[in-house]
């Protein structure tokens, strides 16, 4: 197989309409994150960053190596403090872009 870049295989229930990108199944396609902390008034744009990037990692991670992409790559990293019982986690993206434009290089066919 190969790496497949379609938004909805990343994410369950994106949708577009050429203006608006929907997310219409939020407990499938952000398990950690509920309606509540991702209310536009009253959410925490925390919870929500650190959904985004726990469900592409977690994609990521299941991925067979022939299929992840040569041109973007997603790594996490975790930290237990053994005193507090607090879990750090840092997430690192890598895109190979052109010089020109800072366009993501296409994959190989």
């Amino acid at each position: 197989m190969a790496f497949v870049k379609t938004p909805t295989t990343w994410i369950p229930g994106w949708s577009e309409n050429g203006t608006d990108i929907t997310i219409t199944t939020l407990s499938t396609a952000f398990p950690q994150l509920t309606a509540a902390e991702a209310d536009a008034a009253t959410g925490d744009i925390r919870k929500i960053l650190f959904a985004i990037c726990e469900k592409i990692w977690t994609v990521w991670n299941a991925l067979a190596t022939a299929d992840k992409a040569t041109k973007m790559t997603v790594n996490r990293s975790s930290f237990v403090n053994e005193t507090t019982g607090l879990i750090t986690r840092t997430y690192t993206f890598q895109f190979v872009t052109a010089t020109t434009g800072e366009e993501v290089e296409a994959e190989p066919a």
